[in-house]
């Protein structure tokens, strides 16, 4: 069972993994505070909590649904996607209100064009923790690079892309 501290942690930790993750999830931090400081999963469950996220319709981190049931039952589940999303949902509809009042603004663009280069680094250090845990032979790296080359060069949904890989790595003994 759950105690209230747990859940209130949990639920601080997600809001803070929430409003820090700018132009999409900052795994590695995310990473780093589920796995490496809380301990509360193993980066295994991290991997495939995010690959599970992947498969859902929606935001595309619901992963945090699936980390919070696994640190603490259906309330653990409850504390990650309020805090994850909660806040952060408020925020983004007050700066889209902010953006559309002052979208005429030289500085709007400016401020724009700045977060772009954050965002990419965001997302590189992402693919460097997903890297770590996932890629463990050369039978995995060559997924990772089929998988990659399906999805940047078709339209094929990544729903698809990540069972057909699930499957292969099954089969294949990863």
């Amino acid at each position: 069972m759950a105690t209230p501290d747990l859940l209130l942690d949990i639920f601080l930790t997600f809001v803070r993994l929430g409003l820090t993750g700018f132009g999409g999830t900052n795994l590695a931090e995310m990473e780093r505070l589920l796995v490496g400081q809380r301990g509360w999963i193993d980066a295994r469950t991290f991997a495939n909590g995010f690959a599970l996220g992947q498969l859902m319709p929606g935001p595309n981190l619901l992963a945090v649904t699936h980390y919070g049931l696994v640190i603490a039952g259906g309330w653990g589940a409850f504390a990650a996607t309020v805090g994850f999303y909660g806040p952060t949902a408020v925020l983004s509809a007050a700066a889209a209100l902010l953006w559309k009042r002052h979208s005429a603004h030289p500085w709007s663009l400016t401020f724009r064009n700045a977060l772009l280069p954050f965002g990419g680094g965001v997302m590189l250090a992402g693919v460097l923790v997903l890297g770590q845990t996932s890629i463990h032979s050369w039978a995995a790296a060559a997924l990772v690079a089929v998988s990659f080359l399906i999805l940047s060069k078709t339209r094929l949904n990544s729903a698809l892309v990540v069972v057909g890989v699930a499957v292969v790595g099954a089969l294949i003994g990863l």
